[in-house]
């Protein structure tokens, strides 16, 4: 069985993708449909727990319900391990996972979920259902371009809670979000209108009208009133106090009354609530970070634009590896055994440098003279290098080459230049008469991406003609491809290794009557064998796609919302919205988390849950950032003809973060 999949539900239409929940009658897993791909979520319901004419009740009580913001029940799944609901799937999480980042939403954010769940209970309330369980643990999120959709989960669950309580009173909920009636045991739709009333002054506000133990909760919701802030618009107060009135009569009549009202305020105050959040941020930090200044270790002036940087260790060759270069090896072109320095790669133009730091590039400190930067000239200019045991691989416009690392080695570059001395030809950098190796060529626009160990590599192609991927799987050892299989889409724009043995494809899903507008992402994962092992839909747009450390999560920014990332986990699907103080441009990954910079030099260091922990003040025109892991960072600049590369140490930048 593939690694990249959790386990098999023997006897199921469906593939379990991952746990996401533990709900009070089960667990609730993300599975596949094993034919279409489909996502849905599998409830598991405790046959102890969920007696099975209970069972069958609610799950009649619950197919009845469907609806664009209710987490719809499709149908049962019944294998010899247990019984499952099978759900739609949210991969944006719950509500409160999203009010607890913090962070805050804009204002016209927060009134558009209310009205998803206003929506959603107008339609349950239409068939005599009440929910009495409205809280954000059981709003669940689907991703859009432009923010979020809200969908209530637990219909039924609630009201089966409250039948089979041990107390007999029905007394079951949440006390912070209870209607005054619901503490006597007491319901109707207009407790449920109460908790989105408390929801919503939550979600503008950051923090609930009322607060304490639960006893103290029962007496605020039945005695205490309710205090808004000042700064809020009248029309808003006016609908909160309205949804909080203690007694049940006094409150909106309807959820399509008070939708009414929420669609009306949000149109009304439109212009007000985007001046009072300053600025067009989907979402904004709930403490703006302080700003670190800039200390580099050092400062060195480039004489050319360089595109990518990349940081490597000396790795030790297997003692029956043969030498990959043709010249005469001097002595101290020898690798030395347990060697720890680094080598420092950067592409400029058509060319890949690099520079060779015995002690390695924090503890240099600065440039010294002694190390060389060596170059390797390509016949196009340089696309992407990727660096791996057995060489240094260049990705062109139409063609993959590989580098050997002898030709790197400082050794080497020494020996070669005093023989080029010899013969009355000098030159500021070392030229090698060896020619890359040529290892692939395309006649159109590519892809690639190389296994870490180096075994093998994935090459994919876009044919418009036939609208497909052409992927090929390629044994390096024998540089030639070994397979070759055809992916559903041809609007591929990026290709990367998962792990050892799985990659994946991604492609831009296009509206069908417009090859412009971009409507979402097809992810689709294939084994080093060519095997497609299944496909996912993520519903929003990406571009400059990060991989992480964490097995099988991606960064990547989004074009819609330029102050944003995602934190994109694909085993099982989850996507987490992270709001960032800048816009950033250039992303890299390291150990402990993530690194953001946008064009003017500022910098945003998050954690590895998406946290953000600190800002720097950084050096303008930033073209390419590497991480010297645990807590070195590299920054090259270009701007009007000029450049530098920065080394920093972020141990000396004002953070509140322990390396």
């Amino acid at each position: 069985m593939s690694n990249f999949l959790v386990k098999e539900l023997k006897g199921s239409r469906y593939r379990l993708l991952g746990l996401v929940g533990q709900g009070q009658f089960g667990r609730v897993y993300c599975a596949s449909h094993r034919r279409t791909g489909h996502l849905v979520a599998l409830k598991e319901l405790n046959k102890e727990r969920f007696p099975t004419r209970n069972f069958l009740r609610e799950l009649r009580f619950l197919l009845s319900l469907q609806h664009p913001n209710i987490v719809n029940c499709h149908a049962l799944e019944h294998t010899r391990t247990g019984r499952y609901l099978v759900m739609d799937y949210c991969e944006g999480g719950t509500l409160r996972s999203l009010m607890e980042e913090g962070v805050r939403l804009h204002p016209a954010q927060s009134l558009k979920l209310i009205a998803d769940v206003l929506a959603g209970l107008d339609h349950a309330h239409s068939q005599g259902i009440i929910h009495c369980d409205i809280k954000p643990e059981n709003i669940l999120l689907t991703v859009q371009p432009d923010g979020w959709m809200a969908h209530i989960s637990d219909f039924g669950i609630a009201r089966l809670s409250r039948e089979i309580s041990k107390d007999g009173t029905g007394n079951t909920g949440s006390p912070a979000y209870m209607a005054p009636e619901r503490f006597y045991g007491q319901h109707s739709q207009s407790s449920d209108l109460y908790a989105v009333g408390i929801l919503l002054f939550e979600l503008l506000t950051g923090y609930r009208p009322f607060s304490g133990s639960p006893a103290e909760l029962m007496s605020a919701h039945l005695n205490q009133p309710v205090k808004l802030p000042d700064t809020m618009p009248p029309g808003l107060q006016t609908i909160i106090l309205t949804a909080l009135q203690k007694l049940p009569a006094r409150r909106f009549r309807s959820a399509l009354e008070m939708l009414t009202q929420i669609q009306a305020a949000t149109e009304n105050l439109k212009s007000e609530l985007d001046e009072a959040w300053l600025f067009p941020k989907l979402l904004q930090l709930a403490v703006s970070l302080p700003v670190s200044p800039l200390k580099p270790l050092c400062q060195e002036i480039l004489a050319a634009e360089v595109k990518q940087l990349k940081v490597e260790g000396f790795q030790q060759l297997p003692p029956s590896s043969p030498v990959d270069w043709k010249i005469e090896q001097p002595r101290s072109a020898q690798r030395p055994e347990n060697d720890e320095g680094e080598r420092l790669y950067r592409a400029f133009g058509c060319y890949v440098g690099c520079q060779t730091y015995p002690d390695g590039i924090l503890r240099q400190g600065t440039i010294p003279e002694k190390i060389t930067l060596a170059t390797v000239r390509l016949p196009d200019p340089v696309r992407q290098i990727m660096v791996r045991p057995q060489g240094c691989f260049v990705v062109t416009h139409r063609s993959i080459y590989r580098i050997p690392l002898g030709l790197f080695w400082p050794g080497v570059a020494q020996h070669e230049q005093k023989r080029l001395q010899h013969t009355g030809f000098e030159s500021e950098l070392p030229i090698h008469h060896q020619v890359p190796q040529l290892i692939a060529e395309f006649w159109q626009d590519f892809v690639a991406a190389i296994a870490p160990n180096g075994a093998w590599m994935a090459t994919a192609v876009a044919d418009r003609d036939q609208g497909n991927t052409k992927l090929s799987i390629w044994h390096l050892s024998r540089m030639q491809p070994i397979k070759s299989v055809f992916g559903s889409s041809a609007h591929l724009f990026q290709l990367m290794v998962l792990d050892s043995r799985h990659v994946a494809t991604f492609s831009h899903r296009v509206d069908s009557q417009s090859t412009i507008c971009i409507t979402g992402v097809l992810i689709e994962v294939f084994t080093r064998r060519g095997n497609q092992v299944g496909s996912l839909n993520l519903p929003v747009p990406l571009r400059s796609l990060v991989s992480s450390p964490v097995p099988y999560r991606l960064m990547a920014m989004e074009p819609a919302n330029s102050d944003t990332v995602l934190l994109i986990d694909l085993k099982p699907l989850r996507i987490s919205r992270i709001g960032v103080e800048i816009s950033p441009v250039l992303a890299e990954a390291a150990s402990w988390g993530y690194v953001l910079m946008d064009a003017t030099g500022q910098i945003v260091l998050l954690d590895r849950y998406g946290q953000p922990f600190g800002r720097i003040d950084g050096p303008a025109h930033p073209t390419a950032i590497a991480i010297l892991d645990p807590y070195g960072l590299l920054i090259s600049t270009w701007n009007n003809g000029q450049g530098s590369l920065y080394t920093l140490d972020l141990r000396q930048a004002e953070l509140d973060f322990l390396f």
